[in-house]
C-alpha cells in the first residue's frame, strides 16, 4: 500500500510540474509577442478577476479595445463577423450594433454547454447556458451550435463567395489550445488578410497562435491590446500574407 501511495504522489508531482512548465512557457510566448508586435496598450489593470463583475470587466478591458476597432474597420463597411465562444451573446451583439449595414453577417459558434473539458481554473461545463442560445432581435445574427471541429468545416463549405469578399473580422474567445489551433488552421483554408480579436491571449490562445504562426509562416500585426496583471487579455490585429 505504501508503494502505491508513493507512486501516486510521484505521478501527481509530475503532473503539477508539467502544468507549471506549461504556464511558464505561455508566459514566455505572450511576452515575446508583445515585445515583437508592440500593440498600443489601451487599458491595463491588476487584481483578482473573480472579484470583478462581468460588466466591469467588459468596460475596462474588452470595450477599451473594441471601441478602437473602427479606426481600422470603418463602421459603414459590410463585414463578415465570426465568433468562437458566444456564451450569453454580449460581444456579438456589441459588434452587430456597431456595424449596422444590412448586408453585414454575424455568426456565433458555441456548444452552449460550456467547455468540453477543464480549461485554466474552470471546470468542464463552465459558461454553459444549458443549451440555450441568446435571444437577440437582429436577423443578421445566426448561431451555430456544436463543437467547432464539427460545425466550422460544414460552415466553410457552404459560405457564399460574396460573404468571403466582405471585410472579415474573426473573434477567438475559446481559450482551449486545441479548439483555437483547429480554428486557426481551418479558417486559413478560406481566409487571408483578415482582422482578428483574441480574448484571453495570455492563456492557451497564445500557444495556439504561436504554433500556427510557426507552422504556416503567417505574419500578423497587433494594433491594440488590454492587459490584465501585465498579460495580454484582449488584442486586435490582422493577419497578412
Amino acid at each position: 500500500m505504501s508503494f502505491i501511495k508513493i507512486f501516486i504522489k510521484f505521478l501527481f508531482s509530475k503532473i503539477v510540474t508539467l502544468k507549471i512548465l506549461e504556464r511558464l512557457s505561455q508566459n514566455l510566448i505572450w511576452r515575446n509577442i508583445l515585445l515583437k508586435k508592440k500593440p498600443k496598450i489601451v487599458s491595463s489593470i491588476s487584481g483578482n478577476s473573480k472579484k470583478t463583475s462581468v460588466d466591469s470587466w467588459n468596460k475596462v478591458l474588452r470595450h477599451k479595445v473594441w471601441d478602437k476597432i473602427p479606426e481600422h474597420i470603418n463602421v459603414s463597411k459590410d463585414i463578415l463577423y465570426l465568433e468562437f465562444g458566444v456564451w450569453k451573446g454580449h460581444s456579438i451583439k456589441y459588434f452587430a450594433d456597431k456595424y449596422k449595414s444590412p448586408s453585414s453577417e454575424f455568426y456565433g459558434f458555441d456548444t452552449f454547454y460550456g467547455f468540453p473539458e477543464k480549461c485554466l481554473d474552470m471546470e468542464k461545463g463552465h459558461y454553459s447556458t444549458s443549451g440555450e442560445m441568446p435571444q437577440i432581435n437582429d436577423v443578421r445574427i445566426k448561431f451555430i451550435k456544436g463543437l467547432f471541429q464539427e460545425t466550422l468545416p460544414i460552415f466553410l463549405k457552404k459560405i457564399k463567395f460574396e460573404s468571403k469578399d466582405k471585410t472579415v473580422l474573426i473573434h477567438f474567445d475559446a481559450p482551449l489550445h486545441s479548439a483555437t489551433l483547429f480554428n486557426l488552421f481551418k479558417l486559413s483554408e478560406k481566409f487571408t488578410n483578415y482582422y482578428f480579436i483574441f480574448d484571453q491571449l495570455g492563456t492557451e490562445e497564445c500557444r495556439a497562435l504561436n504554433n500556427f504562426n510557426k507552422s504556416t509562416l503567417t505574419d500578423y500585426d497587433l494594433y491594440f491590446a488590454s492587459l490584465w496583471n501585465h498579460a495580454p487579455e484582449v488584442v486586435f490585429g490582422k493577419f497578412k500574407t
